[in-house]
């Protein structure tokens, strides 16, 4: 039987939760052929391996374990991609899981639509499991095209929780995220809409999203020590942008402005909260690489409720407690409003 969606679950060191997450993805009836579930172990030095092996072992058909050795989260994206054989792609991280029931009714959806992109609600879990937040995606029903919706409130802050592409749209782009970083799931959810152009809204929760571990990715004290990994996914998507800005509508223009907008103040706000003389090197840096890549990216936080960041780039020897004091005067403005 063909494979209506192809999983990739990037892994490291995630035998706390992957159980859990494999588990969530055993569903009844025909659902099972059609999925293909690809574990791309990350060179764990825990029992995640040996967690992936024994559903590859009980369920051959759905269940393919990929050994590797440690390169990062986009690596495990890129090799999955790779080996992929299904209609449509989607990411699921280790310590995340899917609501079991509302994936089978996920999987006879993708049976019945073609569309380039499939949007999912999903919902955020505590370490209990415990549902903090739903992400409910007000799209109307049927095939919409891209550009009615992109711009969208709802669209505009998408996350890779709600994202399944048609895998022959990464194909046709040949995508590839950066390798060795983390905070790629921001690259997943930019230069594959390039390849978009239908749209289509799967109105129940498939993914739960577990905040509150930790050592995870967006904990604020993890994001300060990783800083070069969002200046370098930030470059990434900028030199994507500058490829692919003039083949795109307006409206999808408008769409990677506010994703870049969006990452690049986040590089700028964790530097000023935790301003340092490394940190100002690290701003100089970033400033004169962003702006060499992409002049328009680089003006995008010059104005309006970002302008502290242009406050910054007229006066950057400006002493750390007084930069501090600024972004947080800013940043509280922001709030505000």
């Amino acid at each position: 039987m063909d494979k209506i969606l192809t999983l990739i679950i990037p892994t490291y060191n995630m035998e706390k939760y992957l159980r859990y997450c494999l588990d969530s993805l055993i569903v009844n009836g025909e659902g099972m052929d059609a999925l293909e579930v690809l574990v791309v172990n990350d060179g764990s030095c825990d029992g995640s391996l040996t967690i992936a092996r024994e559903y590859a072992r009980e369920y051959p058909q759905t269940f393919r374990v990929i050994d590797k050795e440690n390169g990062n989260y986009g690596s495990c994206v890129n090799r999955g991609l790779k080996e992929a054989t299904g209609k449509y792609v989607k990411v699921l991280d280790a310590d995340d899981s899917f609501d079991t029931g509302n994936f089978s009714q996920f999987l006879d959806f993708l049976q019945k639509v073609d569309a380039d992109l499939v949007v999912s609600d999903f919902v955020v879990v505590n370490e209990d499991r415990d549902i903090t937040r739903i992400f409910d995606h007000e799209f109307p029903c049927g095939l919409l095209s891209i550009d009615d919706v992109c711009t969208t409130k709802d669209f505009s802050h998408i996350q890779m929780h709600a994202v399944t592409y048609r895998r022959s749209i990464l194909l046709s782009l040949s995508y590839r995220q950066t390798e060795g970083i983390s905070y790629t799931d921001q690259e997943w959810v930019f230069t594959p809409m390039v390849g978009v152009k239908s749209v289509c809204h799967f109105n129940k929760c498939v993914y739960k999203y577990l905040v509150g571990r930790e050592g995870q990715t967006m904990n604020p004290a993890v994001k300060a020590k990783r800083i070069s990994h969002a200046c370098q996914c930030v470059y990434a998507m900028s030199r994507a942008y500058e490829q692919y800005k003039n083949s795109v509508s307006d409206q999808l223009r408008l769409y990677f402005h506010g994703r870049l907008y969006y990452m690049i103040k986040e590089v700028y706000v964790s530097c000023f909260l935790n301003y340092s003389a490394q940190n100002k090197k690290v701003l100089r840096q970033f400033d004169a690489t962003l702006k060499s890549i992409s002049q328009e990216a680089y003006d995008l936080v010059s104005t309006g409720n970002s302008n502290y960041i242009a406050f910054w780039r007229s006066h950057p020897n400006l002493s750390p407690v007084l930069i501090r004091w600024v972004s947080r005067c800013y940043i509280r403005c922001v709030v505000k409003k």
